[in-house]
């Protein structure tokens, strides 16, 4: 099984700190975000032959050793699924795990999804309102709804909550796509969205296929997991987390 990881942003939420490169070249307790990215994905077995790093926003800031790349050239036009679409060639033919680049996540989520038999299947964060508790002085300006039925199936990502109940847990920006479910993908963006394919984010897409009716798993996951995104974000990792990381 291949893996993506989607590396074109320049993160400018954190301001200063990817003045001079990419965002998953971030440190975080003396390490990257990339590097940690890169080592969840070889703990839980896969090579770096088999990883494809899209880039964008500084792309010569990185330089993995023996991955493929795949460059985004529209990195500050477009959003997260136009760099999704450089990598279009792999997800044809076979699995392949899609990881955000500003994420630190342990090799347990990459394993779930290895392991499970869904056409598409993402992996959730239970122990989100604590994180989010942590990040921000209010966490509702920030989540966004995440509902699954009692089958674990996707039914509501990425709208504006009304209250905690709508947020089963925090999707974590690590998904499994087969090249049937890119099939499904290619359905979903030829039918009426609510934006533009330039414009067009992930989130907004599961909640397109999820409304035509494309089933997505779920999977449960409660092992550590932070979304870098902005400076007070790794600021507080490395004062809280940082035996952990």
């Amino acid at each position: 099984m291949k893996a993506i990881i989607l590396a074109a942003g320049r993160g400018s939420r954190l301001g200063n700190r990817t003045q001079d490169r990419p965002k998953c070249m971030v440190t975080v307790c003396g390490k990257t975000i990339l590097s940690r990215c890169i080592d969840a994905l070889e703990q839980a077995g896969i090579q770096h032959s088999e990883i494809g790093i899209v880039t964008g926003y500084r792309k010569e800031c990185i330089d993995v050793p023996g991955v493929h790349y795949f460059h985004n050239a529209q990195w500050e036009s477009t959003n997260m699924f136009c760099s999704l679409l450089r990598a279009e060639e792999w997800l044809k033919q076979e699995p392949c795990l899609v990881c955000y680049s500003d994420i630190i996540f342990s090799p347990i989520a990459i394993q779930a999804l290895q392991q499970s038999n869904a056409s598409l299947a993402l992996t959730y964060y239970t122990d989100f309102w604590q994180l989010w508790q942590k990040r921000m002085e209010d966490p509702f300006s920030d989540l966004e709804t995440f509902r699954i039925n009692d089958k674990n199936r996707l039914l509501e990502i990425g709208q504006k909550p009304s209250t905690l109940t709508d947020v089963m847990g925090q999707y974590m920006g690590l998904i499994r796509f087969t090249p049937k479910s890119w099939q499904w993908v290619q359905q979903t963006i030829h039918s009426p969205l609510p934006k533009s394919i330039d414009k067009l984010d992930m989130t907004t897409l599961l909640q397109a296929m999820v409304t035509q009716g494309f089933p997505i798993e779920t999977i449960a996951t409660h092992e550590l997991w932070l979304e870098c995104d902005t400076q007070q974000d790794i600021e507080v990792y490395e004062k809280l987390y940082a035996s952990q990381l």
